[in-house]
């Protein structure tokens, strides 16, 4: 996915509403993307007048005494942060730290070193998904501090930016182990905050502001705790095209006035949804990049920081996420007019019609059917979903719907075709949304022989497209795990 060192979008004296425009990209659930890749990117954000970029770090990255646990994921390394960082701030763009320091931890407590400094050592039962998950979060504590702080210590010289984010979101089994009864005792959200506080002071040790992911600060009702925002960048995140961003950006805003700080001093977090996509939630995917803007807007947050995920296997291909991206940088300079994407596009694309055509066709695919599912493709589901779980996706999914759905993919994928190159992953993509829909027709059909027919089809010549198009933008790690949804 070439893209011209000299390209400018939007021209360099266009006036935005936001000091601060940013793009985070997830690198630990699969995908690391290898360093040509990265500077391409650098170049996009660049020429879309982003100035800041986030790696979303789990694992991902090599630190010392620690092999175990980034072994197998290719993972990035101090000469490399430091030759991006500097290749970030030769384009005006600031790399900022990112590495999650409470949930979202499984790939270190899976390790038998690390289970102690879990809250639930041996796994939780996880209310959203039903079901027990293995352990995630580290329990609250010195201990858990201590040992982000070493981690924080190695990790931070890498990065000129002084600001970092610690994430924080989602730690889901928090009050479920070793901090039950503090739990009971203080409440969760007061036991979570006075570990960010925690974590905070380490980050302060090194000379870094932290920010970090707002979900759990909003979680409950009432007035956010001045004390804990003081001093840090709250964000507040949501992907669906009805999140409530108003309402949070205001209480948010509210908290940061009484701390005596900028009021305005957070930031708005859309998605991409392109996760557990191929990349046809663009719908979706526009509608809450606009709320997200025009709410940050409203209430003077310092900037916009758009998120692009690889939950369960990295499906998604860099592609997916050129529409939104270039959707988000016009939507932060004062409002995308009709027009002004696809325009946008064909500058990044030198005039090739054709690629054009396919992405914008392609990423209204999930429009066909009434059937949604929140932050998901029912298409991508319907690709992977195997026995039971299949039958149930497509209960109350109809032919006319698949036919429609399945008419337009063909046609994005003619565009496809003919376009001069495939960029991004584009064409497996849109190959893998096409046999979905092949499946669920066969399967309305009663077609036992071309269910059989497309099923091994995914298994076999699909799956190794899949792994050609990822090793021309990601590293070797992380495709093994991404190829077992397949099986």
């Amino acid at each position: 996915m070439d893209v011209p060192e000299d390209l400018e979008i939007f021209p360099k004296d266009a006036v935005s509403a936001f000091a601060e425009r940013g793009f985070m990209l997830d690198v630990s659930r699969g995908r690391v993307p290898t360093m040509p890749a990265l500077e391409t990117i650098v170049r996009l954000l660049a020429a879309l007048r982003f100035n800041r970029l986030q790696l979303y770090v789990e694992h991902t990255f090599a630190f010392r005494g620690h092999e175990e646990v980034w072994r197998d994921a290719s993972p990035l390394t101090p000469e490399e942060i430091r030759r991006l960082d500097a290749l970030c701030r030769a384009r005006g763009i600031e790399l900022v730290p990112n590495l999650n320091s409470f949930g979202h931890v499984e790939r270190w407590l899976k390790h038998a070193r690390y289970k102690p400094l879990a809250e639930c050592p041996d796994g939780f039962y996880h209310e959203l998904f039903k079901m027990r998950r293995a352990a995630g979060t580290f329990a609250p504590g010195e201990e858990s501090a201590d040992f982000m702080g070493a981690l924080y210590r190695e990790y931070l010289p890498n990065f000129s930016s002084k600001l970092f984010n610690v994430g924080g979101d989602e730690p889901w089994e928090l009050g479920q182990g070793r901090s039950r009864g503090l739990c009971a005792a203080r409440g969760k959200r007061a036991v979570y905050l006075e570990h960010m506080a925690r974590l905070k002071k380490r980050a302060e040790a090194c000379g870094r502001k932290i920010m970090f992911w707002a979900d759990v600060l909003l979680g409950e009702d009432g007035e956010i705790p001045a004390d804990f925002v003081r001093g840090t960048v709250p964000v507040i995140w949501g992907y669906e095209a009805d999140h409530p961003f108003d309402a949070q950006c205001a209480r948010v805003r509210e908290a940061l006035a009484k701390a005596g700080g900028d009021p305005g001093g957070f930031l708005v977090a859309p998605g991409t949804s392109s996760w557990l996509s191929f990349g046809t939630r663009q719908t979706n995917a526009l509608a809450n990049v606009r709320a997200a803007c025009a709410a940050a807007k409203r209430h003077g947050a310092r900037g916009v920081l758009l998120t692009t995920w690889g939950d369960f296997g990295y499906h998604n291909p860099p592609a997916a996420d050129l529409v939104p991206l270039v959707a988000c940088a016009a939507e932060m300079r004062g409002g995308a007019r009709e027009g002004d994407v696809r325009a946008a596009l064909l500058a990044l694309f030198r005039d090739d019609d054709a690629f054009v055509d396919a992405l914008l066709e392609f990423g209204g695919l999930d429009d066909f059917f009434a059937k949604k599912i929140t932050n998901r493709s029912l298409i991508r589901e319907l690709f992977f979903a195997r026995g039971e779980a299949f039958a149930k996706l497509m209960d109350g999914v109809s032919a006319g719907e698949v036919a429609a759905a399945k008419n337009a993919c063909a046609r994005a994928l003619s565009s496809a075709e003919r376009s001069r190159a495939d960029r991004g992953g584009f064409r497996v993509a849109v190959e893998m949304a096409f046999a979905a829909l092949r499946r669920a027709e066969a399967f309305l059909k009663n077609d036992a022989d071309a269910l059989a027919a497309v099923e091994a089809e995914a298994a076999g010549p699909l799956k190794e497209r899949f792994a050609e198009a990822w090793r021309r933008f990601d590293r070797e790690g992380g495709l093994a795990e991404s190829l077992a949804y397949f099986s």
